[in-house]
């Protein structure tokens, strides 16, 4: 979800040689982007497993560019919530404040 409350959805898209699929958080992101939008506050990723659906460590990375205090929204295949945020799945996270000189 963008700042101005566009929402924008994505899945992931695999491939035989694992590497070229991308994720769904990715997706998302890649496809506001394209559309212009760069202000990212809330992301929700959804999975069919027990545990809790992360993002992951690319996921994380490529979210930091654009959001590094964006809110995640955790969801269980049974449906349960886990909130938290870009910080805490990712500390010390490397971003474009870190090209800074």
């Amino acid at each position: 979800e963008c700042a101005d409350g566009m929402v924008f959805t994505g899945c992931n898209v695999e491939n035989a040689a694992y590497s070229p699929g991308i994720c769904a958080e990715r997706t998302a992101v890649v496809k506001a982007v394209s559309e212009g939008h760069r202000n990212f506050v809330r992301l929700a990723v959804a999975g069919r497993g027990k545990d809790f659906c992360t993002p992951c460590g690319v996921c994380r990375q490529v979210l930091e560019e654009f959001a590094p205090a964006l809110e995640i929204l955790c969801v269980s295949g049974a449906g349960e919530v886990l909130e938290t945020n870009l910080g805490e799945l990712l500390p010390h996270g490397f971003g474009p404040k870190n090209l800074e000189g």
